[in-house]
């Protein structure tokens, strides 16, 4: 099963390109960005939130910057490199079945997104790079965000592991003028898996996932985003994983660790995306870890 990649136009971008790989269908919007603002599979719905009349949206150094949706690159941990705004157009380089994209430097920061795409074993490869083109260190990592609609379940492992299971989450209580509501029934700790249930609150947990996967469960559709772990210094107190969840979307992220990037070099974060019609329990860990290939 081979990786196609063709151009096209998205809602109000004209420059796009659609990549399909067997059932599911990815759109990466190069307008803007990098980003990824289609996700679907079977000509199903697209998972993702896509903001269309670009109500969200905060000022950084004067300038916009939209949340937009979909997949983005950000910097962790959360700072004002994180909200440099990426509204410009990338340059795009397609070949061999994988599709690369590079926002402009940022003049600020210094800093470089670089988004690609591929295909392995019928799932999506997603890279999410950050590139320091600066002549100093640069103290940072890669955070891939994933905006989905506010439909199903999401579920993730919260475990380490083993015959010493050892559980942890960490709740945001409190962020700038943010709020979590530690008693919210849209937390659902489980003995394998945490569930988030949309209920429209605002709020955010994250925890130290060796297993590195996170699933949206819905009724029509199964996206998983799984990634390589090791030990390292993870942003937000030791999180590689986060779930963030308002009224419009459910944030899905993972964080690379914490890096000095030394200049002319990057920090990435490889995500395989398995995208299909099949329906799984969100409270059955061993359903997704099969679907995913990790049993």
């Amino acid at each position: 099963m081979e990786l196609q990649i063709g151009q096209t136009q998205f809602d109000r971008w004209s420059d796009a390109y659609r990549l399909t790989l067997g059932e599911a269908e990815m759109i990466v919007v190069t307008e803007i960005g990098p980003r990824i603002l289609s996700l679907s599979v079977s000509g199903g719905p697209n998972l993702l939130f896509v903001d269309d009349d670009l109500s969200l949206s905060r000022d950084a150094r004067g300038e916009p910057w939209y949340i937009y949706g979909g997949h983005r690159v950000w910097v962790a941990p959360e700072s004002e490199a994180s909200y440099a705004p990426d509204n410009a157009p990338c340059d795009v380089t397609v070949s061999d079945g994988r599709i690369s994209v590079l926002g402009p430097v940022n003049p600020h920061t210094l800093v470089q997104k670089r988004l690609t795409v591929s295909g392995r074993d019928g799932r999506f490869v997603v890279e999410s790079a950050i590139l320091n083109r600066g002549e100093t260190l640069f103290l940072g990592g890669t955070w891939a965000i994933t905006c989905v609609a506010p439909t199903g379940i999401v579920a993730f492992p919260w475990g380490s592991g083993g015959c010493w299971d050892l559980k942890r989450i960490t709740y945001w209580g409190r962020w700038m003028d943010h709020r979590s509501d530690l008693t919210s029934q849209q937390w659902r700790p489980g003995p394998d898996l945490y569930q988030v249930v949309p209920t429209g609150e605002e709020g955010k947990v994250g925890t130290n996932s060796p297993e590195g996967w996170v699933a949206l469960c819905r009724d029509d559709a199964t996206f998983v985003k799984a990634r390589p772990w090791a030990p390292a210094d993870y942003p937000d107190g030791g999180c590689s994983l986060e779930v963030y969840t308002c009224d419009r979307f459910i944030e899905m992220e993972m964080l690379g660790p914490l890096t000095t990037v030394v200049p002319g070099s990057e920090a990435v974060v490889e995500e395989e995306w398995t995208v299909t019609s099949e329906r799984v329990d969100p409270g059955n860990g061993d359903s997704i870890r099969r679907l995913i290939g990790a049993l």
